[in-house]
């Protein structure tokens, strides 16, 4: 992690004088389960906010990083018939993503690794009680990540992303607890935005 805001700032160093770099701010909405606690389903909403930078490679490849605030969890459906221990977990991540990124027409593929330090959890049984205290989680997470964006203008592009956990949320060796996490975002590209072909009706 140290080694990773040194990244950034040289990444932003190296753009300001090339202007090979771009910035986006990305906000919407995480659904996420988790393998594992026998509650099945993506029912666990959360925000999914922050920042990207990525430095340029010629018209078609691009790197960098993420910033985010993210919740992800799991939660039981109401009308489930599920036989698990719990009822929900709440986790609040800060999350580093560093993504590789493939941009064609209007459309950017991407994928890469993301480490999250986990600031505050709560972890409820079936019964609805708290049990945080006696059930602990990993502070450090890693994670691996798909997705892909449409941008609908030059600015403004909606993302999706696919993200699952590489190492166990729980501290003890059994469950075995990996999360999973569906991320809708909108990207807001700051200064020109994206270079995107013209429209038909532009043409």
């Amino acid at each position: 992690m140290r080694l990773f805001f040194p990244f950034i700032l040289l990444l932003l160093a190296s753009g300001v004088g090339a202007q090979t770099f771009r910035a986006s701010v990305l906000a919407g909405a995480n659904l996420s389960q988790i393998d594992g606690d026998d509650l099945l389903g993506f029912h666990q909403p959360g925000v999914n906010a922050g920042l990207r930078v990525v430095a340029l490679f010629g018209e078609k490849w691009r790197v960098g990083p993420e910033i985010l605030y993210s919740q992800q969890g799991a939660r039981r459906n109401k009308n489930s018939l599920n036989v698990s221990d719990f009822y929900a977990f709440r986790l609040n991540t800060v999350e580093l993503p560093l993504m590789v990124y493939y941009k064609d027409w209007r459309l950017t593929a991407e994928a890469g690794l993301s480490y999250q330090r986990l600031i505050d959890y709560t972890v409820s049984d079936f019964r609805r009680d708290d049990i945080t205290l006696d059930f602990p989680l990993r502070d450090d997470l890693f994670a691996i990540k798909f997705g892909v964006t449409l941008y609908l203008s030059p600015k403004l592009g909606l993302n999706f992303r696919w993200s699952k956990h590489l190492t166990d949320l729980q501290v003890a060796e059994a469950p075995r607890l990996r999360g999973r996490t569906i991320s809708l975002r909108a990207v807001y590209t700051l200064g020109a935005g994206e270079e995107l072909p013209a429209s038909p009706v532009e043409e």
